[in-house]
C-alpha cells in the first residue's frame, strides 16, 4: 500500500471500526529490542496515528506510528493456539479453546512485535502455544504475581510493572484489578491487572479481566482515557466448583459497559473478549443487539477479528 493510499486510509478510519484490509505496514527493524526507554531514551512521545487491532478474544495489537520514527507494536495478552487445541476452561461446556480461528499468520504476528503486554496469566490470555512459539528473550512487561512463572517458562527479559514504566516514550500504568467480586488475589485466580498506555497525545487503557467495582471506576475516573479495551465475554462457570459460584461474572458484563459509556462519554470503549473461550457466554452478535438497543453505537465499538481502530487523541499532555 502506497502512502498517498495509507493516508487516505487512516483518514477514513478516524473514530471508526476498519475492516476494510487496510493492513499495518511492516514498522522499521527492531534495534535496540526491548532496551529503547530503558535509559531514559523517549522516541516517541508524540505519535501522529494509534491503532488498535483485534487479533482474537483478548488479543490485541496496538501500534504507534510516529513519521519520521520508529513505530513500536505491542501484542496485549496473546492466545496463539490453534481452533481447539487447548483444554477448556474448568467447571464449564467441555469444548476445547480456542473456539475460533486466527486470521493472522501466528508467526509473521510474532516476529513483528516489539513487546508483549500480560495483563494476567491465565490460559486465556497467555496459553500454551504462546508459552512455546514466543522467543524468550521477547520483552515482557508484566503484573510483579506473575514474574516467577514467566521466568519459569524461561522468559528472560520481563519488565515487571508495579505502578509504572516508562518504555520509548510510552509511559504505562498497573491498577489493581477485581476479577470477581471478593476476588483475594490468591489462587487459583491470582491476581489481575488493569494497564494504561498513555503517550503525550492519547491514553489506551486495557481493562484485564475486571468487574466494574469502586475500584476500577475509580482508575477510569482518574485517567480519562481516549479510549477503553475492555474485557467482556461475561465470563462465569456454569458448573458447581470449589472456586466461584456458578453464574457469578468475572468479566464485564453488557451492563456494565453501558454504564461505562455513560459516565465516560468522552472515551471509546472497545469491547474485547468473546466468541473464543468456553466460559463466555457473551458474543459478539449479542452485544451488538445490547448496544444499538441502548443507543450507545457511538459509544462502544464491537469489532471483528483483524478490524483495526484508530483510537482518537485527546490534547497532549504536558
Amino acid at each position: 500500500m502506497n502512502e498517498k493510499k495509507r493516508a487516505m486510509c487512516f483518514a477514513a478510519l478516524v473514530g471508526v471500526l476498519a475492516s476494510s484490509g487496510c493492513a499495518s505496514a511492516e514498522h522499521a527493524p527492531k534495534g535496540a529490542g526491548g532496551a529503547g526507554g530503558a535509559n531514559g531514551t523517549d522516541t516517541m512521545d508524540v505519535v501522529d496515528v494509534t491503532e488498535v487491532q483485534l487479533i482474537r478474544s483478548a488479543t490485541v495489537a496496538i501500534h504507534y506510528r510516529s513519521a519520521g520514527r520508529r513505530n513500536i507494536k505491542i501484542l496485549v495478552d496473546p492466545i496463539l493456539g490453534d481452533p481447539n487445541t487447548e483444554p477448556a476452561i474448568d467447571y464449564s461446556n467441555g469444548i476445547k479453546i480456542p473456539m475460533i480461528p486466527l486470521l493472522i499468520d501466528k508467526r509473521q504476528l510474532i516476529a513483528d512485535i516489539d513487546a508483549v503486554l500480560l495483563t494476567h496469566y491465565h490460559p486465556d490470555h497467555f496459553d500454551g502455544e504462546a508459552e512455546r512459539i514466543l522467543p524468550k528473550d521477547t520483552l515482557i512487561f508484566c503484573q510483579p504475581y506473575d514474574e516467577a512463572r514467566l521466568r519459569e517458562k524461561g522468559f528472560s527479559n520481563l519488565r515487571v510493572v508495579d505502578k509504572e514504566s516508562r518504555w520509548e516514550g510510552i509511559t504505562i500504568s498497573r491498577f489493581l484489578a477485581t476479577h470477581y467480586k471478593g476476588a483475594t488475589g490468591a489462587p487459583p485466580f491470582g491476581e489481575s491487572s488493569s494497564f494504561l498506555l498513555r503517550t503525550r497525545n492519547n491514553g489506551v487503557f486495557f481493562t484485564g479481566d475486571a468487574i466494574l467495582d469502586d475500584r476500577l471506576r475509580g482508575h477510569l475516573r482518574a485517567t480519562h482515557p481516549e479510549t477503553i479495551v475492555a474485557n467482556t465475554g461475561e465470563c462465569q462457570f456454569t458448573k458447581d466448583n470449589p472456586v466461584l459460584m456458578p453464574g457469578v461474572t468475572m468479566t464485564l458484563t453488557s451492563a456494565e459497559l453501558a454504564e461505562m459509556a455513560r459516565s465516560l462519554p468522552s472515551s471509546t470503549i472497545v469491547a474485547v473478549h468473546m466468541d473464543a473461550i468456553n466460559h463466555c457466554p457473551l458474543t459478539k452478535r449479542d452485544l451488538r443487539r445490547f448496544v444499538d438497543a441502548n443507543g450507545l453505537r457511538d459509544h462502544i465499538r464491537v469489532p471483528n477479528e483483524g478490524d483495526v481502530l484508530v483510537a482518537r487523541a485527546g490534547a497532549p499532555s504536558k
